[in-house]
């Protein structure tokens, strides 16, 4: 899939959901769409990037660092994203990439999903959070246009961490125990 055809995957999603393209914005191979209302801040990136590095930490720090230059989060509103990155080579294995997707509230925005192609168009990882969110049709739709266009798809989903299952139970008022220390807990 060419970078162009990805890019028009990721627009007509993103416009079902009411996300307009920022043509404003001057990000080196980035392209976004943003959705901002009194009460919702939501946006998809899209990265071009042509660099031979394949890190994680290094991806996640260049997708911070452009988010962060280009959007900002209200106190009343909270600020979600999305990112598809066309790359010159990426890790096969989703569960490599999980820790770029956030499971809690960050102050910068909440990365919800992330989608890394590789330029060739053969291969795709897409790593989710836990919970479907706003922007989860958009991650849907660019994995299905990916493997409509014959490319390898890879997924995982970021599970909860510990502390973010136990306050879950407790909010849903679920039985749950605490598994080092037998006997402790509802049976």
């Amino acid at each position: 899939m060419s970078p162009s055809d990805l890019s028009n995957a990721i627009s007509d999603s993103a416009g079902r959901l009411g996300l307009r393209a920022r043509s404003d914005l001057h990000e080196p191979g980035w392209t976004f769409w943003e959705l901002r209302t009194l009460n919702r801040h939501r946006m998809v990136g899209f990265l071009v990037d042509d660099r031979n590095s394949t890190d994680a930490q290094g991806l996640e720090s260049r997708i911070r660092g452009a988010v962060s230059r280009n959007f900002k989060r209200a106190w009343w509103r909270g600020f979600a994203y999305g990112i598809v990155a066309e790359l010159k080579a990426i890790s096969s294995n989703p569960k490599d990439l999980e820790g770029l997707v956030d499971i809690y509230e960050n102050p910068e925005g909440v990365l919800q999903w992330v989608v890394l192609v590789a330029s060739d168009g053969r291969t795709a990882v897409g790593v989710h959070t836990w919970m479907a969110t706003y922007l989860s049709p958009i991650y849907r739709d660019v994995l299905q246009a990916l493997t409509t266009q014959g490319c390898q798809v890879a997924t995982a989903v970021r599970q909860k961490d510990g502390l973010l299952k136990f306050l879950t139970a407790v909010a849903e008022a679920k039985d749950f125990s605490f598994p080092e220390f037998p006997g402790n807990g509802r049976s």
